[in-house]
């Protein structure tokens, strides 16, 4: 065994990726490499065709990944994002800072439902921030409100990156999911209060919108019921334990198409897009976690993964320490990869390490998931950054010094995360 070799590999897949080459290409490159150079290529090939088709490809877990993006698809061409915006606007709207406070539960819906911070924070730039500017809002505020409201799409399930996390380290992902339901609505719940305490002190930069009338609160109702029924089915029968997330994504899917075929939005490009976009979404997936599975052996022979946890136990610092060193990692890789990228390149090193010091494998995944949050809202690549300056036209400096606030918020809340644990396993510690 050689620690030294798999520094080399990490070393080598930080600079890959952070020269753009495709994570599921980099990964698979760096993993073949180094098994060649520890035993031979044809050795190498093999180790790849059995991750392929028995390692990875006979996990049947993983057929939840195209029947929940399928379901996300479904769910979005029936307008359910513009319904559910249209909805919480007309309930909360006329509070201070209202409209703001509506777009970011109507984040927290949107990505409940196709579980992508993209799909929510473009869907809610185009529906709400032309809202949002005709009611006088201040634009910084509402671009960075959008942005930061959009990284909930990955807390609240279905989430890829749950998934990714609990096939790489065997975890559940029904558990996984609904462990994330407690954060993620927290989390919308503090955005709002930050928006609610900004409007209260400067009224001009978040003016009340109009208040509607009961009749017309519960008639928005009417729109969003179905897709909100569909998900509390899938989510409350894994939770109840009377389905696997596999037959979760299959009921979703298939319950979103029903619905979308009842608003009589179905066509033949729809279905053909639906399909094509899951299948080259689900081929990514796949071919990342064959690669990670691939990694994280190459990581494992080399003895990288338990030599770095000796030397980290060795330092003899309280586990609360290594956390903090490890959160800080991961604000510095959110400056330089995206989600995936963080997600494959941590947890083969990371997972043994924080399991073996007592942390609940379920309650990291969160915490992790988390981090990728604040990922998505750190200079200069946060993801949804870039997209609000694209769809905004605002510069991009200007909206990451609005969601300076919403960053340290998500750091104060994995401070709470850390004190308090059960937010996270509390749900999944009583699943059937």
């Amino acid at each position: 065994m050689s620690p030294f070799l798999g520094i080399l590999g990490f070393a080598v897949l930080f600079l890959l990726l952070f020269l753009g080459v495709p994570i599921a290409f980099g990964i698979c490159l760096v993993g073949l490499a180094g098994f060649a150079l520890l035993a031979t290529l044809g050795q190498s090939v093999s180790g790849l065709g059995i991750t392929a088709f028995i390692s990875t490809g006979q996990q049947l877990v993983l057929t939840c990944i195209p029947l929940f993006i399928m379901m996300g698809q479904f769910a979005f061409q029936s307008g359910v994002t513009k319904d559910s915006y249209e909805m919480v606007h007309k309930w909360v709207g006329h509070l201070p800072g209202g409209l703001l406070i509506a777009t970011i539960f109507a984040a927290a819906a949107i990505g409940a439902v196709t579980g992508s911070s993209v799909a929510a924070v473009s869907t809610l730039c185009i529906i709400a921030l032309p809202e949002l500017n005709r009611y006088d809002y201040s634009k910084a505020l509402s671009c960075g409100a959008i942005a930061s409201a959009g990284t909930i799409g990955i807390m609240i399930p279905p989430s890829i990156p749950m998934v990714l996390y609990g096939v790489m380290t065997e975890q559940s992902i029904g558990k996984l999911f609904i462990g994330g339901i407690i954060p993620g609505i927290i989390t919308a719940f503090l955005f709002s209060a930050l928006v609610y305490i900004k409007a209260k002190l400067n009224p001009a930069v978040a003016p009340r919108g109009p208040r509607y009338p009961w009749g017309e609160r519960f008639k928005s109702l009417s729109k969003v019921w179905g897709i909100l029924s569909l998900f509390i089915l899938v989510i409350g029968g894994m939770f109840a334990g009377w389905f696997t997330p596999t037959e979760g994504g299959g009921i979703g899917a298939c319950g979103a198409f029903l619905l979308l075929a009842l608003k009589r939005k179905m066509t033949w490009k729809i279905l053909s897009n639906t399909l094509g976009e899951s299948i080259q979404l689900t081929a990514m997936i796949v071919m990342i976690l064959i690669g990670s599975t691939l990694f994280a052996n190459f990581m494992a022979i080399t003895g990288l993964s338990s030599a770095f946890t000796e030397w980290m136990l060795s330092l003899g610092l309280s586990r609360y320490w290594i956390l903090l060193i490890i959160a800080v990692i991961y604000l510095f890789l959110g400056c330089l990869m995206d989600v995936i990228g963080m997600i494959v390149l941590t947890v083969p090193l990371f997972y043994p390490l924080l399991v073996k010091l007592g942390f609940d494998p379920i309650w990291f995944g969160i915490f992790l998931t988390l981090m990728i949050q604040v990922s998505l809202i750190t200079p200069p690549v946060g993801t949804n950054v870039i997209i609000m300056t694209r769809l905004s036209g605002l510069p991009q400096g200007q909206i990451f010094g609005s969601v300076g606030w919403y960053f340290f918020l998500l750091l104060v809340f994995a401070v709470i995360l850390t004190v308090f644990p059960s937010l996270a396993t509390w749900l999944p510690s009583i699943m059937s």
